[in-house]
């Protein structure tokens, strides 16, 4: 035994730069959901127009949030593709070395991937597998076989089950279909390599104690259960924090230490969570690659009520000007600035209550010219839809003084 396992009651929810690097012995292995990382690129078998695209200055948020985590193994939801993943990767302080993405069912394309410093040997899907009850896993739940060392081997799986949007017995239900699926291939996995630790992560979309996930809490431990309670939440639901993304593994991990990161600007609305599992030797991390610098764009100036360039420029970095009416507050989750009496006939900028903090004052900006600067996305058909821009940074809106 290592003087590692003496920590093992060490339990310290660390926050941004406050977590330090993980040893030479141990492996820290986090999951993060990105919120709708989305490329720029019309996909016509996809129905990503109406998803907004993440701007220059989101994803830059994204990147310092990911480098805090420090972390060794990363597994990420809600990515629209392998590219677009690699994309921000390359723009980590820290790149990875290995990016993975499998395209799962979900209709909009988001997406499960990892993100690792150690050799990722193989990649198994199992979007076409039938759960009990039928249908099939909501995203996918795919499997990676990681090399840490010579003759130390590490399998995560990750999950990003069905939300509760809909009828709760149905989609409470699907939840729990998907939870045995996924232990039943884990422990098929087991009886194959029982020698092979396996982890389970990601956005669960339920809490602890829930029945649709009694599944895996009854097959493998929890080791973020051990956070401190006051930062034991990684989702703000109507004001209530909960826990919804978990890491879960095997016996055979002891972790210790964990953590949620929560950030007042993570670029995400959920919080990545993470464990520290000492190996009791040295791994192998692979060096990270050069990072790349973020591009300098050129935004198109476009005139907040020039439908025809706004779906030119549909899904691309825009500069739009024009004159505020009103400020629409639907509830107490967003605010939209409205450029038109009617608001059909011009763009319209969204800005999630998350961003408030960054955004005060936005009553004040009626009357005034305002740029906001973001992606165009569009909602409804062609004719008929609302374009708008997701705002979430200060740098992304300006007004006249």
């Amino acid at each position: 035994m290592t003087a590692c396992w003496l920590f093992l009651a060490l339990w310290l929810p660390l926050h941004g730069s406050e977590i330090e690097a993980p040893s030479a012995e141990t492996v820290r292995i986090a999951s993060f959901n990105l919120l709708n990382l989305f490329d720029n690129v019309d996909d016509p078998d996809r129905d990503d127009e109406g998803t907004d695209p993440k701007a220059l200055e989101e994803r830059q948020v994204l990147a310092r949030t990911i480098a805090s985590l420090e972390a060794d193994v990363l597994g990420v939801q809600e990515v629209e593709n392998r590219e677009v993943l690699e994309s921000l990767n390359r723009h980590l302080d820290k790149p990875f070395p290995y990016v993975e993405l499998i395209e799962g069912n979900d209709g909009r394309g988001i997406d499960c991937g990892l993100l690792s410093r150690f050799p990722i040997e193989s990649a198994t899907s199992h979007r076409l597998q039938t759960l009990e009850g039928g249908g099939r896993f909501s995203r996918d739940f795919p499997v990676f076989r990681l090399r840490l060392a010579r003759d130390e081997y590490l399998h995560v799986g990750v999950v990003h089950l069905k939300s509760k949007r809909g009828e709760a017995k149905v989609s409470d239900g699907k939840r729990k279909g998907e939870a045995a699926a996924a232990v039943a291939i884990i422990e098929r996995l087991r009886a194959l390599d029982p020698k092979t630790p396996c982890v389970v992560l990601g956005d669960f979309n339920d809490t602890r104690g829930s029945d649709p996930l009694s599944p895996f809490f009854r097959a493998l431990e929890d080791p973020t259960a051990k956070i401190e309670e006051k930062q034991r939440y990684s989702y703000v639901y109507r004001g209530t924090p909960e826990q919804i993304d978990f890491i879960l593994t095997t016996k055979d991990i002891k972790a210790t230490g964990a953590g949620a990161l929560h950030e007042d600007n993570s670029g995400s609305d959920h919080a990545p969570v993470w464990i520290d599992w000492a190996v009791g030797r040295t791994v192998q991390r692979t060096p990270a690659p050069p990072q790349q610098g973020w591009p300098k764009i050129r935004r198109e100036a476009i005139d907040a009520r020039d439908l025809e360039g706004l779906e030119k420029h549909l899904l691309q970095e825009v500069a739009v000007t024009g004159r505020v009416t009103k400020v629409h507050r639907p509830g107490d989750y967003a605010a939209i600035l409205n450029f038109h009496p009617e608001y059909k006939k011009a763009v319209t900028v969204y800005i999630p209550a998350e961003a408030f903090p960054r955004l005060p004052d936005l009553d004040s900006l009626v009357g005034k010219t305002v740029t906001a600067r973001g992606p165009v996305s569009r909602r409804g058909p062609l004719g008929t839809g609302v374009y708008s821009i997701r705002v979430t940074q200060s740098a992304q809106l300006t007004a006249e003084r």
